[in-house]
């Protein structure tokens, strides 16, 4: 028998058809209960000491490591502190609770040089169960994310030397169909913007007419100011997002770096953005008297910063209270909204794509491409010329 460390040990037995190897790798950290690999009927002794001498050979290799003191739980504590400096806040604290909604509570405190494909794979099993079991359901996508950190965490293991390979590496993504787009046409829009009193609620009239003519992300239109509007050239600066961390906004850098960009703006849209900011001081004058007329958010309409939460649901509550017949969306569909109007328009991809300051054209194709005209028939047609 050899003992190496805590983790494995070997062992040759002679049987009555052969010789049997065991091999012992130590304590599951799942299940605590003894992993053990177990080869039999091997005809010589010769071949056994052969196996045995592989086995001693990729331990020293490496590729079978002894146990290490770190836990899962230490090294997402290194990941956050250490590899996510440049990650948005908001990112950050979606991050943090998939781990602690799902990775932790299965993982506990797992040794991490313990883990290997068996107790990953159990893993994402366990995250398909939770799926089907439960009313509120894991969807594949998320279930998705939850492994790429999972990944990730790993990753981290081996930069710091604490592991030599991820486990993570073969397992498949779930291959799920993406969800239909819901967008409005610009005359769904148009009844959904008649229901709202303009003079009572004049910032709620403009959030939305501006995000259906802009396509802009939620978090950069709560964080304009009117410095980031230029109304001489007829365009919006979008240098910034904003998001909700533990119950504040945050002001940060935007989502990539080609979503700092200049969003032209048609001529009715920037006469009503002028009307508001006149009306604007008047019309918070009554809510509080201390405030800075320099340091004013665009859609700003009382004391506290403007919440996405509060226009995201005013679209619900605004169609049901007026009896609208059209289906409610989502805040973020306006800028898909927003999208289909201008393909409708006949506006190209390129054109599409800065303005909604996507990385890659790619981006631009691979989420909206399916909203542009089919070609195939004209293409088609004009092969009858060939004969």
């Amino acid at each position: 028998m050899f003992a190496f460390r805590e983790v494995i040990f070997l062992a040759i037995s002679k049987k009555e058809n052969g010789y049997r190897v065991d091999v012992s790798l130590g304590i599951d950290p799942i299940t605590k209960k003894q992993q053990r690999v177990r080869i039999k009927g091997i005809k010589k002794k010769k071949e056994a000491q052969e196996l045995e001498a592989q086995y001693i050979r990729l331990y020293h290799e490496k590729k079978i490591v002894s146990s290490s003191s770190f836990t899962l739980k230490d090294i997402q504590e290194i990941y956050f502190k250490k590899y996510t400096s440049n990650q948005k806040p908001n990112y950050v604290r979606s991050q943090k609770e998939l781990y602690k909604n799902h990775i932790e509570p299965f993982f506990g405190n797992a040794l991490i040089t313990l883990l290997k494909f068996k107790q990953i794979n159990d893993f994402q099993n366990s995250l398909l169960e939770k799926e089907s079991a439960t009313k509120k359901t894991l969807s594949k996508n998320s279930i998705n994310k939850i492994m790429i950190l999972l990944g990730k965490l790993f990753n981290t293991a081996i930069k710091e030397n604490i592991i030599i390979e991820n486990p993570c590496r073969n397992i498949e993504k779930l291959k799920f169909e993406k969800k239909e787009m819901n967008f409005w046409t610009a005359d769904t829009f148009k009844i959904f913007l008649s229901a709202i009193n303009e003079d009572k609620e004049p910032y709620t009239y403009l959030f939305y007419q501006t995000a259906f003519l802009t396509g802009l992300r939620a978090g950069e239109m709560i964080a304009l100011t009117w410095k980031d509007v230029d109304f001489d050239r007829g365009e919006i600066r979008v240098n910034k997002t904003a998001s909700l961390i533990k119950g504040e906004y945050v002001t940060t850098e935007p989502k990539t770096a080609n979503s700092r960009r200049f969003v032209t703006i048609n001529t009715n849209l920037l006469k009503r953005l002028e009307v508001w900011k006149k009306e604007q001081q008047q019309f918070l004058f009554d809510s509080f008297q201390n405030f800075d007329p320099e340091k004013l958010l665009v859609f700003q309409y009382n004391e506290n910063h403007p919440s996405r939460d509060f226009f995201s649901r005013r679209i619900k509550r605004i169609i049901k209270e007026n009896n609208l017949a059209i289906d409610p969306i989502r805040l973020h569909d306006f800028r898909h909204s927003h999208v289909a109007l201008l393909i409708n328009n006949g506006e190209e991809p390129t054109a599409i794509k800065e303005r909604l300051g996507h990385a890659s054209i790619t981006t631009t194709i691979d989420v909206y491409g399916h909203l542009y005209p089919n070609k195939q028939k004209s293409m088609s047609d004009k092969l009858n010329n060939i004969f």
